[in-house]
């Protein structure tokens, strides 16, 4: 897929339906957006949405709607604002509506729990409500302290390929410098999309190549910016083991970290080859060995057991860390039935000269 005058061109085998106008939007101000905001429905279907934003009662819209299956309805010119964002600030800017594109995702959002099962919010307030099922509910800590609801409908894989393509496809057409959730620009108002939504691993594919680090948030919610402020940051300049000891013949914490990692230097041994470092690791882990605590402020859970086995990818085709200790703490990314992919932060030994201080 393609953006050409300002409209998405499917190419073949993509599911890009045909333009369908919205009815609220700014049909006199052209913008030159830099940023995508990606949002959820909080509604039963795309097609609900779509009909939504073109009926003529409609004071909101966004420039596309992705529906279950991963089909794209296109419903504003990306030069036109759309009224999407609301009021809005992020990174010392404010009124998102004229600086971005945004993208709708047909999910229900946050599900209540009563009694044992799960109901979406327009099923909760039924006399006879139809549970989720429990394929359907991801389990997960939202980024904004603020937002307590711990159960989300999952996104399909096929939302989730296709709001990637078409990221990438708007990043090829426009100098996009920022990829948000509705929740990081109204903190205190929104929650979509919610922790069901792989946002970081979104971004961090979309910007891998040509990303500018920010320090402060290089390990957020996992040391503190107080803590932070006085460590120093550093970058592996190639390929780099990450060992349990100041040794080459230590054994391995986990895979190598690529070349342009960035880890934070908390000291070194005393033949100053060494750097004890702290890195950020993710992977998929069996629910057993894990304890989930929703009231902790900063984490998810942690591991119930040593020697947890943390793997690359859900199914468990390659081994990733081996040695993950009882104890430590980590946030949830995504999950997938028994598996979650989790984040945590471990401590262990790198080669210093190696390492160049960033900081």
């Amino acid at each position: 897929m393609e953006i050409k005058n300002n409209r998405l061109i499917g190419g073949s085998g993509d599911k890009v339906n045909p333009f369908v106008e919205a009815h609220a939007y700014d049909k006199k101000k052209v913008i030159t957006p830099d940023a995508i905001i990606i949002h959820y429905t909080a509604g039963a279907s795309g097609s609900a949405t779509v009909n939504l934003f073109k009926s003529a009662s409609a004071t909101t819209s966004a420039h596309f709607v992705v529906s279950e299956d991963g089909s794209i309805t296109q419903m504003v010119d990306l030069n036109r604002r759309a009224y999407h964002a609301g009021t809005s600030s992020y990174g010392g800017r404010s009124g998102y509506n004229s600086l971005s594109i945004g993208i709708e995702i047909s999910n229900p959002g946050y599900l209540q729990k009563i009694d044992g099962q799960y109901y979406t919010w327009w099923e909760a307030k039924k006399e006879k409500k139809t549970p989720t099922p429990l394929s359907k509910v991801f389990t997960g800590k939202h980024r904004n302290a603020v937002t307590t609801m711990t159960y989300w409908y999952k996104y399909t894989d096929e939302q989730i390929a296709a709001v990637k393509a078409l990221c990438k496809a708007i990043c090829k057409a426009y100098n996009i410098i920022e990829i948000l959730g509705h929740e990081e620009i109204a903190p205190g108002r929104k929650c979509d999309p919610g922790p069901a939504f792989p946002l970081d691993a979104l971004r961090d594919e979309i910007f891998a190549q040509n990303s500018t680090v920010n320090i402060n948030d290089l390990f957020q919610n996992a040391v503190s910016k107080s803590a932070a402020s006085s460590l120093v940051v550093g970058k592996a300049t190639v390929k780099l083991n990450f060992r349990q000891g100041p040794s080459s013949s230590a054994p391995l914490k986990s895979s190598p970290m690529a070349a342009g990692t960035y880890i934070y230097i908390i000291g070194q041994d005393d033949s100053k080859e060494w750097y004890n470092i702290l890195h950020e690791i993710t992977g998929w882990i069996d629910k057993e060995f894990i304890e989930q605590d929703n009231t902790d402020s900063e984490y998810d859970g942690e591991l119930k057991t040593d020697n947890a086995m943390l793997y690359s990818d859900c199914k468990k085709s390659r081994r990733l860390v081996s040695d993950l200790k009882a104890g430590t703490k980590f946030n949830i990314i995504e999950q997938q039935e028994n598996l979650f992919r989790i984040k945590a932060v471990v401590e262990g030994w790198a080669c210093a000269k190696y390492i160049t201080k960033e900081v």
